[in-house]
């Protein structure tokens, strides 16, 4: 059933969403990503983002993220994530992502790990990105560029993950994911010029989440 309700609401989305944004930008976690997962992309060298995020749980406590990333190499990210539940006191967690040369077909790999100094639960992982085929066109006959994140990871990945993002139009991203836990899915607007804000259904639609993250270069 959850997968069923998963699978209607991409469809949903890829239907009457209207735009696309950059691929690198952050997760509503910190890292660059979609929404809980990274992905293979990674932030150019003095390139950087900065954010914030709030979860709204149906059934425990409700989270808040604030985060920062920079591009210290060409293809090195690192980042910090301030990151608070409900009635708890908020931590402090380092994240790094190196992203390897990208192969030929559109694919890229990176590695990574989330909480490096394990304050709250460390997540070694590795993704694969791969741009699928010429794209799609959407009902306004827009053309779109559909993208598969496929990735292996420990602590809060717990296995497998994977997902994929869509980019219709010039405008909004639409992502949809599984974490290793659970399914989320949303998408990723432009407010103005260099601010966008990502609206998501997580934990398999019983949370939600609203997020705002500023990019370089103003």
């Amino acid at each position: 059933m959850k997968v069923r309700r998963f699978l209607v609401a991409v469809v949903l989305v890829c239907l009457i969403a209207c735009g696309a944004s950059a691929w690198a930008d952050p997760s509503l976690v910190g890292p660059t990503g979609l929404l809980r997962i990274p992905t293979a992309q990674s932030l150019g060298m003095l390139q950087w983002t900065a954010g914030a995020s709030q979860v709204w749980a149906a059934s425990g406590p409700d989270e808040s993220y604030v985060y920062a990333n920079v591009g210290l190499l060409p293809k090195l990210e690192i980042g910090a994530t301030r990151q608070e539940f409900e009635d708890q006191e908020a931590e402090t967690v380092l994240n790094a992502k190196y992203r390897f040369l990208g192969l030929p077909g559109q694919i890229t790999l990176a590695a990574g790990i989330i909480d490096i100094t394990d304050q709250l639960d460390q997540s070694a992982y590795a993704v694969v990105s791969h741009e699928l085929g010429a794209g799609l066109v959407s009902p306004h006959g827009q053309f779109t560029m559909p993208v598969l994140h496929v990735g292996v990871g420990g602590g809060r990945f717990d296995g497998l993950f994977g997902g994929m993002s869509v980019t219709v139009g010039g405008k909004a991203d639409v992502m949809a994911e599984y974490d290793g836990q659970e399914f989320n899915f949303g998408a990723r607007f432009p407010l103005v010029p260099k601010v966008s804000v990502t609206a998501a259904a997580l934990d398999s639609f019983d949370d939600f989440s609203l997020g705002v993250a500023a990019h370089s270069p103003w």
